[in-house]
């Protein structure tokens, strides 16, 4: 089937489907939310629409309130189970996988196919960009991405908006291209990690950096790929009221990256009284906790 039918099929099943979403039949309109709940991302524009025109008590507005919740809340249920495999196997958690599937909780309208798109068309740009470079050396990768990332895509930290969901996600992040430090320094580990660049995420108080060990020296993506000095970083930290311990600049793992960014995200969802989505990700955080807690 050409893929423009197939789009046409599939808009007129959910358009059916979203009719059904109140009819006087229970057993209908469950069957109608579980095959809503199947199409995934692809359903979230029609339950939207349907909540945006619909009094929130009526059943056609409850029961797409949870099939989306359902949606969003099946991307988390797959991360745990991801941390659950790792756990077994005594290895790290994959971050890309990690961060999309908690993208898909927070803004679960788009493919996220996409995310894994636009990161590999930004390493396209880095290995173009490296062929005008006279070597390949670690410096001459490490300032191509820094041309591709915050030159040309324009990447930049979050300004008044800093505390918003959508600058702590990674699909509107990779979108608007803004976002806070740990957001930016993840989306710059991985692009940086398909150039065959190693980075080392550093989860320093009130700030997150990375660490290029090959050239010993820390990289700040909030301010467009700054290099910073160790010495530079102890002084950030002292001044922001800390005393500084050598755990302060050590490499976090991406199970540690992905929980300093779920507690980003809620207390992002929290000012933004998201209460729902701040607590379904407060009780993740407490299951993630367990579940890698050391015996």
């Amino acid at each position: 089937m050409p893929p423009l039918l197939q789009l046409n099929v599939v808009s007129s099943e959910l358009d059916a489907l979203i009719r059904l979403l109140d009819d006087s039949d229970p057993h209908v309109t469950t069957s109608v939310q579980r095959r809503l709940i199947e199409y995934r991302w692809r359903a979230v524009p029609h339950l939207q629409a349907v909540l945006a025109a619909s009094p929130p008590d009526s059943p056609r507005a409850v029961n797409a309130q949870a099939c989306l919740r359902a949606i969003r809340t099946n991307a988390l249920a797959t991360l745990l189970d991801r941390i659950l495999d790792a756990c077994a196997e005594g290895s790290d958690i994959p971050l890309e996988e990690s961060l999309t599937l908690l993208s898909i909780f927070g803004c679960p309208d788009g493919d996220p196919g996409a995310i894994g798109h636009h990161l590999d068309t930004l390493w396209l740009d880095v290995e173009r960009a490296l062929q005008a470079a006279p070597t390949r050396s670690e410096v001459q990768k490490l300032l191509a991405l820094n041309t591709v990332v915050f030159d040309r895509a324009q990447f930049r930290g979050a300004g008044n908006d800093y505390h918003t969901p959508h600058r702590i996600y990674l699909a509107p992040v990779l979108q608007h291209r803004q976002g806070i430090p740990i957001t930016l320094s993840c989306i710059y580990m991985l692009i940086a990690a398909r150039a065959g660049i190693e980075l080392w995420g550093i989860g320093m108080p009130l700030h997150f950096v990375v660490y290029s060990p090959a050239l010993e020296v820390y990289i700040d993506p909030f301010n467009a790929g700054t290099f910073i000095s160790r010495e530079e970083c102890c002084q950030f930290i002292e001044q922001a009221g800390f005393r500084f311990s050598e755990s302060m600049l050590m490499r976090r793992s991406n199970v540690e990256i992905l929980q300093r960014v779920i507690r980003n995200a809620i207390y992002a969802h929290t000012k933004s009284q998201q209460q729902w989505e701040a607590e379904t990700l407060q009780e993740t955080l407490e299951t993630i906790e367990r579940l890698t807690k050391q015996p």
